[in-house]
């Protein structure tokens, strides 16, 4: 899914969650948006950089009966149901959003695309503030509401602006099922709440680490943790550890109890090692290192 080709969409639909507003109101649609080409370099480059960020995070869905995974896979298996299932999904995203008005109101995007180098279609979400760029025009006639959004002037994203909340998501396999962008998550493992709702209450999926997370956390907190540890190291082991994690990401295979039977001798110090990288995310016994980030 990361690094696709050239994009296309093929169909678009735009939720507007207005959690400000007292009461809060979402302005759901009941029929798609308009694609033409300014919408659609706009989505695409926004799908480009989002799924090009070092943030971005592959995840599975956690709940088979999740409404979000649910209603997604309803999309694939028929794309009659486009519209429909993008409406709950925006209520899922507006149930954690009416809570608290500490959650940023908003638009909610949902897309289908497919790119020229990857087989199937995508489902795109984006949560994000199209005012600036946009102007929202509402619709209403006897088949329902239609929200359209009309450009004022140059609204193709800048390569400076960052992505807050958005994720692609693939048809069911056995492996990851979407590549996520949270860049207010703080950790991987934190509990529900105002910085990952979009993420546990939401979208109900745990996000996994790569082998390129798992490598760089591996070379970032051993370094992180022979420095702070300087006193009880002295500079010539401090040395000898942050030398040997840069090698150890160059071989096959690090498996770190190993790597700190070697290079920490104090037993209570090498215990020390091991939980702190254990707090920090970084769990496995074991890690393959991402020859590509190895060798930067």
């Amino acid at each position: 899914m990361k690094n696709p080709g050239e994009i296309k969409l093929h169909r678009l639909v735009i939720h507007i969650l207005d959690n400000a507003s007292v009461p809060a109101k979402a302005t759901l649609s009941d029929a798609e948006c308009p694609i033409d080409d300014t919408l659609n370099q706009f989505f695409a480059a926004h799908i480009q950089k989002a799924l090009g960020d070092e943030n971005a995070k592959i995840a599975k869905f956690s709940h088979v009966e999740g409404v979000s995974k649910i209603a997604c896979e309803e999309i694939f298996e028929r794309n009659g149901r486009f519209v429909t299932n993008s409406k709950k999904l925006a209520e899922a995203l507006f149930v954690p959003m009416r809570q608290t008005r500490a959650i940023s109101a908003g638009d909610m995007v949902v897309c289908l695309y497919t790119t020229d180098n990857y087989e199937g279609q995508f489902i795109g979400i984006f949560k994000m503030d199209l005012s600036k760029a946009f102007t929202h025009a509402i619709r209403r006639n006897r088949d329902g509401v239609r929200v359209e959004i009309k450009p004022q002037g140059n609204v193709l994203p800048s390569p400076r602006q960052r992505l807050q909340k958005c994720v692609f998501i693939r048809p069911p396999s056995d492996d990851y099922d979407m590549v996520i962008l949270d860049n207010q998550i703080i950790h991987l493992h934190d509990a529900a709440g105002v910085a990952n709702f979009f993420c546990r209450t939401f979208l109900e999926c745990e996000l996994w680490q790569s082998d390129r997370d798992k490598t760089k956390l591996f070379r970032a907190l051993t370094s992180k943790w022979a420095k702070t540890n300087y006193e009880q190291l002295e500079q010539q082991q401090v040395d000898l550890i942050t030398n040997a994690a840069r090698e150890a990401i160059r071989s096959d295979l690090v498996n770190i109890q190993q790597f700190a039977n070697v290079t920490i001798q104090d037993r209570g110090l090498r215990e020390e090692y091991l939980t702190f990288l254990r707090e920090n995310r970084l769990i496995d016994a074991e890690v393959t290192p991402d020859r590509a980030y190895a060798e930067q």
